[in-house]
């Protein structure tokens, strides 16, 4: 008998630099693959790479979907919204979301923190 498939829960969710830049990401990673995970910007990777140990980033998960085009549609969004704020360091935006999918979506309500307000 085959083995039923785990479900994938898809995570929306900020890294935090500890100066208060911050990156907007999707990823349907679970345990320590998630744990372990602060996102695919050049920047990010780069820090990592150099600072294995020591790179200083926390990573908050903001929302947690069963459906990819929610956590998608999430990402974008939360990102759109903060396009003008110089902490964050996004720069890439693809986006192709089938809209029929997203009439059930509820967006979080967050906002993002300034540098003085960042939990340690």
């Amino acid at each position: 008998m085959r083995k039923k498939k785990e479900k994938k829960i898809f995570k929306v969710y900020v890294t935090h630099w500890p100066d208060g830049k911050f990156y907007i990401g999707f990823s349907s990673k679970s345990g320590t693959q998630y744990e372990k995970y602060f996102g695919s910007s050049k920047l990010i990777l780069d820090e990592i790479k150099t600072n294995p140990k020591s790179h200083g980033f926390r990573k908050e998960t903001i929302a947690q979907f069963e459906k990819r085009s929610h956590a998608r549609a999430t990402e974008h969004i939360l990102q759109w919204n903060n396009r003008l704020n110089p902490l964050m360091k996004n720069d890439m935006w693809n986006v192709r979301l089938r809209l029929s999918y997203l009439r059930d979506l509820s967006i979080p309500n967050w906002v993002a923190p300034t540098h003085q307000t960042i939990p340690l």
